[in-house]
């Protein structure tokens, strides 16, 4: 629990608001993002004090704004059985307004047993996607010109635009996260009128750019963003401006015309996953969401511990990452000839995923069963650790292929160096689920894709002389592509993901 002097501005937010002082209450502002690309997390920026809250509105009138069941079913119908907020809090004449503005004020006046009609999730998921869907277009390069006419990525660094750029999480992934919310968060007194779990507050943790921020939006009253890198939370910021203005998101490959606007508000700060307490009443978040960045904690312990203490009872932690490079499926031939691709490019795409610290890829290589979940703290029966797509070797499909080589390297460690290493802290009490594209909760990972696809993510992390080098490779994956895909034209690839869903006790 944080000490008084190390409460954050937003804690002192919520204070005055509490006291009715809500008048330019909550105007401070990030400083200045800096340049340098994210690397681990040892080398976050150290500022854990700066909020920055963006105001996400809808505009529309009730009449054309997308309701939540046909925003998730892509569709114009609309749900009744989604009832909106009322117009006063329970907590006292506070506006929904003023409740939205900052996550410590939703939590400290609307306590997960506020009497709130959640989203009624039945009604929003539909069994409709089809098995196999087109990829996604892959996020373009808005080149920037930087000092000396260096040019810089739009998206700030590569570690941002890796995670904007895709895979896009499926329906079937949201719809496996919020039923098993759903089902564990039962709050210990719920009012004959609300659901048993609380939709409140949601802190989506190590964000990056923020892709997964509007999804929880959907679900929640509020949504605290949080990312070590003041560059991180600036495209963050940055994107779900862009959605308030296009109704998109930069993953949805269509502008974001056609788009659902995202619900609800966010706000934003500096912190590393092992501070996630810091910028929250302690056992107010209702859900806790780490997409793409467990693995560069360097402590998992003192991440979890934090987390926890941030957490209600009953509240859930989700963990999701997914292997940087994906397969080709049912067809052996342009298979092979992806992986020797793969090989040739080198570390490139593993090192964006994993950073360039061995232990951050070296957790990687576990599939988050590196994160440990003490049962003095979580639901050792509820915890869920979920492979999709990876057929009984995970830690096989997690590792880097030139991994194997340094082993020798092990050899040479010391005693302690040896007892560092992260190993798997899996409990016999823990269960494990595989999912593949044949069970509803993991379709959607797979896609098909000509053989450009592969150049297009080459082009994405590297210069034009990887691609000119690689130019042999991209000629033999179109020549068996025209010669053995059924069309002719596309190949089906899959990526191999690892989730975590744990209950607070």
């Amino acid at each position: 629990m944080a000490t008084d002097e190390q409460h954050s501005n937003l804690e002192v937010v919520s204070k005055e608001m509490s006291n009715g002082m809500t008048e330019d209450s909550v105007d401070s502002k990030l400083a200045s993002p800096e340049d340098s690309p994210k690397g681990s997390i040892s080398e976050a920026d150290k500022t854990t004090t700066q909020i920055d809250t963006t105001r996400i509105e809808e505009h529309a009138t009730r009449s054309d704004s997308p309701s939540t069941n046909a925003t998730l079913n892509d569709d114009s119908r609309s749900s009744s059985n989604i009832t909106p907020p009322p117009p006063v809090l329970a907590a006292g004449n506070i506006s929904p307004e003023d409740y939205s503005t900052d996550p410590m004020l939703a939590s400290a006046l609307a306590s997960p047993l506020h009497d709130h009609h959640p989203p009624n999730l039945d009604a929003i998921f539909s069994p409709t996607e089809p098995t196999l869907t087109r990829a996604p277009s892959v996020l373009k390069h808005q080149p920037l010109h930087g000092k000396d006419g260096i040019t810089v990525d739009a998206a700030d660094d590569v570690w941002q635009l890796y995670k904007r750029a895709g895979p896009k999480y499926p329906s079937s992934l949201e719809k496996l996260i919020m039923k098993y919310h759903q089902k564990h968060s039962n709050l210990p007194f719920p009012s004959p009128s609300s659901s048993s779990s609380s939709w409140q507050l949601a802190h989506d943790v190590g964000a990056g750019s923020g892709v997964y921020a509007p999804t929880l939006a959907k679900f929640f009253r509020h949504v605290h963003v949080s990312d070590p890198s003041a560059a991180g939370l600036r495209a963050s910021r940055e994107m779900l401006r862009g959605r308030r203005s296009s109704g998109g998101s930069p993953q949805d490959g269509n502008g974001g015309k056609d788009s659902p606007r995202p619900r609800g508000r966010f706000t934003f700060s500096v912190g590393k996953p092992e501070e996630a307490d810091q910028c929250v009443t302690d056992g107010s978040v209702d859900m806790v969401c780490l997409t793409e960045s467990a693995h560069f904690t360097t402590d998992p312990e003192a991440m979890v511990r934090s987390i926890a203490t941030s957490l209600s009872p009953g509240g859930t932690l989700v963990m999701v990452t997914h292997r940087p490079l994906a397969q080709v499926i049912g067809n052996n031939q342009v298979r092979e000839a992806v992986d020797r691709l793969f090989d040739a490019w080198g570390r490139k795409p593993w090192e964006v995923a994993c950073g360039e610290e061995k232990r951050a890829r070296q957790q990687f290589a576990m599939g988050l069963d590196f994160v440990p979940l003490p049962e003095n703290l979580f639901k050792r029966e509820e915890t869920r650790r979920i492979t999709i797509n990876t057929r009984g070797k995970a830690h096989e499909v997690f590792r880097a292929p030139w991994d194997a080589s340094e082993d020798d390297d092990d050899l040479k460690m010391s005693a302690d160096e040896m007892m560092d290493l992260p190993t798997s802290r899996v409990d016999g009490k823990e269960k494990r689920v595989a999912y593949s594209d044949e069970d509803e909760a993991g379709k959607g990972w797979r896609h098909e894709v000509g053989w450009e696809s592969f150049r297009t993510r080459i082009a994405m992390f590297d210069g034009p002389e990887t691609i000119k080098r690689l130019e042999p490779n991209l000629m033999e994956i179109q020549d068996l592509i025209m010669r053995t895909s059924p069309n002719g034209v596309k190949v089906v690839i899959e990526w191999a993901v690892a989730v975590v869903l744990a209950t607070r006790k």
